[in-house]
């Protein structure tokens, strides 16, 4: 399913779910997804299973999340995931290839917890992809409990991973530019916001940031 019919089926059938960005870093996150083979994946805060629906019928895929409505809703896009209603400390140590944390550091009261339990869930050498909105972009101004460039590396600088901090989406939003909904639609626009993140462009400026990170 190619990502603007994925877009559609989410906003059709998680309608309270869907990101409300035709061009949000999860699509992305997603697609970076779709190429694990063999993994074990957790998505910490997972939601209607949207994330994990991209992801390879090889890899095994766990979804954790408190919320029990929504986790019978992440089975129908995930089928091949299991899910488990709660939080990750019921899920074993040591024992992830890959950690997600998608726009769920920002919702957290203690971060540094989160980053540290996430350390505890992967192996050594384990990936941590993690994304969430960027404070410094207009779209996010004034807005509460959204991450800085700097509160971003402090944080994972504090918490024991290898990292590089990229940016998605560096444009300006609606009236000062086209609606995403527009730019979406438009060949070749998310290849263009595919090349600026891989090359670790506008990191600071970007409307989310997109982390990779490496357990030390």
């Amino acid at each position: 399913m190619n990502r603007v019919s994925f877009a559609k089926k989410a906003l059709r059938e998680a309608p309270d779910y869907w990101w409300g960005d035709w061009l949000d870093v999860r699509f992305y996150l997603r697609e970076r997804l779709s190429l694990l083979r063999g993994k074990r994946v957790a998505d910490v805060g997972c939601g209607a299973g949207l994330i994990l629906s991209g992801a390879g019928p090889s890899n095994e895929l766990v979804g954790i999340d408190p919320d029990a409505a929504v986790l019978k809703l992440a089975k129908s896009f995930a089928p091949n995931a299991r899910f488990v209603r709660g939080y990750s400390r019921r899920l074993p140590a040591h024992s992830f290839d890959v950690v997600v944390l998608a726009n769920v550091v920002e919702t957290v009261g203690n971060r540094e917890a989160l980053l540290k339990e996430v350390r505890r869930l992967l192996k050594k050498r384990g990936k941590l992809f993690l994304t969430t909105p960027n404070r410094g972009h207009p779209a996010y101004a004034g807005k509460p409990g959204k991450l800085s460039f700097r509160e971003l590396e402090s944080l994972l600088d504090s918490s024991g991973f290898t990292y590089s901090v990229k940016g998605w989406n560096p444009f300006p939003p609606w009236p000062f530019f086209l609606p995403n909904r527009v730019l979406a639609r438009m060949p070749g626009w998310y290849s263009l916001l595919k090349w600026l993140c891989e090359g670790g462009r506008f990191p600071r400026s970007s409307k989310y940031f997109f982390v990779e990170a490496v357990k030390r």
